[in-house]
């Protein structure tokens, strides 16, 4: 994940909204319901629901403050267009704006909202400077909701990527995949760990009381700060890999420079690692969110 290349987001998340919310959106709805109680939203609230997505919670959000106006923002016009025949098939009006989140935040009037919603953003944005100024957007009694996975989410895959980074493995891996070519095995070895060496796609928080405290630094008042945790299971380390190209966790913008065959090969050095993490019901993946709701 990165803020590097938002183009290389949006054309990610384009590819994936089809499937994302069978993919990742049912397996974080208490987490979301919570934000939603959080927010105590109320008939004619102006809602802006930042990284809308498909529009799952935003049309929800739309329902709770009818007749009032939910605008939903998001970069990836894939998503938008999933959110727009979702609100479509419930009967339910949004306004829909194509923008990333810090323009949408800059660019807006102050005091133009009761409410704010930003889920799972955090990871695609400057958030330590992003956070905030949503304060500026809100009204006086405006409540603002954040969730976000914390760098303690999936936590198999990043034990595994630390592991290889400080070890050989990789690279012997990578001598038997190039056919036993020790020129080929350099050249990309090299070029791997130019790209991956700095580990800079662990952008987002650590903690819920870090998001507080940038929220505080815009002047709002935190009232309620919290962790929950998602444990999903595959069958096969694969499976593993293969969730998180379709739903979109991995979006890192360095993926780019990576040619198909090289990345079929970081594809199987992690399936083959994630299986040292199996359990009877099978391949664990934990996904570790802070919640955090504020107020002005």
């Amino acid at each position: 994940m990165s803020v590097e290349a938002p183009e290389y987001n949006q054309t990610k998340y384009d590819s994936v909204a089809d499937g994302y919310d069978e993919l990742y959106s049912r397996h974080v709805g208490e987490p979301n319901l919570r934000l939603d109680r959080g927010l105590r939203l109320r008939a004619g609230d102006r809602v802006a629901d930042i990284a809308c997505g498909t529009g799952v919670y935003t049309v929800q959000m739309a329902r709770a403050v009818y007749p009032g106006e939910t605008v939903g923002v998001d970069f990836s016009e894939g998503m938008l267009t999933a959110a727009r025949e979702r609100a479509h098939e419930a009967g339910m009006e949004l306004t829909l704006v194509r923008s990333s989140a810090e323009d949408f935040i800059s660019g807006s009037p102050g005091a133009s909202f009761d409410v704010i919603s930003m889920r799972f953003a955090l990871a695609y944005i400057d958030w330590r400077t992003v956070l905030p100024q949503t304060a500026r957007l809100l009204r006086p009694g405006g409540r603002i909701g954040v969730l976000t996975s914390t760098t303690g989410s999936v936590p198999q895959f990043y034990r595994l990527f630390r592991q290889f980074r400080s070890s050989i493995e990789p690279a012997w891996k990578l001598f038997n995949h190039m056919n036993r070519s020790v020129g080929d095995t350099v050249k990309l070895y090299r070029q791997l760990r130019s790209t991956f060496a700095g580990g800079d796609f662990i952008t987002v928080p650590d903690s819920a009381e870090t998001v507080s405290a940038q929220l505080e630094r815009g002047g709002l008042k935190t009232r309620e700060a919290w962790t929950d945790r998602v444990r999903l299971w595959f069958p096969s380390g694969m499976d593993v890999v293969a969730w998180m190209h379709a739903s979109g966790y991995v979006t890192h913008h360095s993926l780019q420079q990576v040619d198909e065959d090289t990345l079929r090969f970081l594809e199987e050095l992690f399936a083959d690692g994630l299986e040292g993490f199996r359990e009877p019901e099978g391949i664990p993946l934990d996904l570790v969110m802070a919640g955090v709701v504020a107020e002005r």
